[in-house]
């Protein structure tokens, strides 16, 4: 055979071996993601009835968009709906079920005590090849011995401002989130993104909530 054919041969061989493993790794199939957050009973209720107005998506596109030979959350076809709706959607489920305010709605009839508006700076988790798999590739047996050829990582960075009726900033709050992980051949981790993703969208949503309710007194109805 000559040289050429053999060099290309093995990058052919190469990277349908790395097709394959991204194969097994993710599952051998699709995952749905939507976003929600998960948190316990605020300590503390804020006397107010807020308006909830949408989140401005101010992500850059590369964070909808996957690894080679991997997947993402926020993809189209994977992330269940629209990525400002339905974190709007969460925040609303979160701040009425476990008590932030008062009452927080997306309409009043009358004016609100508050407005909340919230903007996505960052918002994605991905899965797929480490660079560890693409440098041993030339070496690709010792992959057999647990090597993290597979990985995932994940950001949330959302904030919130709230303001009276009249465009008045009373505070503007900001949470963080990030993960991070490698996995080895043998172990299906792709299908756990979603669940990794909304805890980071939890943990923001748990750092704005301590910031928001250590201004309970400016914030809490005055009349």
């Amino acid at each position: 055979m000559k040289p050429e054919r053999n060099g290309v041969t093995k990058g052919l061989f190469y990277l349908a071996a790395i097709a394959f493993i991204a194969f097994l790794a993710t599952g051998c199939t699709s995952i749905n993601y939507k976003p929600a957050v998960s948190l316990g009973t605020s300590p503390q209720t804020i006397k107010a009835n807020v308006k909830l107005e949408t989140f401005i998506d101010q992500s850059p596109q590369d964070d909808k968009g996957s690894k080679a030979f991997g997947m993402s959350a926020c993809e189209p076809g994977t992330l269940e709906g629209e990525l400002a709706a339905d974190v709007t959607d969460a925040v609303l489920t979160d701040f009425n079920n476990n008590q932030v305010f008062e009452n927080v709605k997306k309409r009043f009839e009358n004016e609100p005590d508050l407005v909340i508006k919230g903007t996505i700076h960052r918002f994605y988790g991905k899965f797929g090849p480490t660079p560890v798999m693409w440098i041993t590739i030339p070496i690709d047996t010792i992959w057999l011995f647990g090597v993290p050829i597979m990985g995932d990582d994940g950001l949330v960075d959302l904030e919130i401002s709230i303001e009276r009726p009249d465009g008045t900033v009373l505070g503007t709050y900001r949470g963080q989130s990030n993960f991070s992980k490698g996995y080895n051949m043998y172990q299906n981790a792709a299908l756990a993104l979603p669940t990794r993703l909304n805890k980071a969208f939890s943990e923001s949503i748990a750092q704005i909530r301590e910031q928001i309710l250590k201004d309970e007194g400016k914030l809490s109805r005055q009349r």
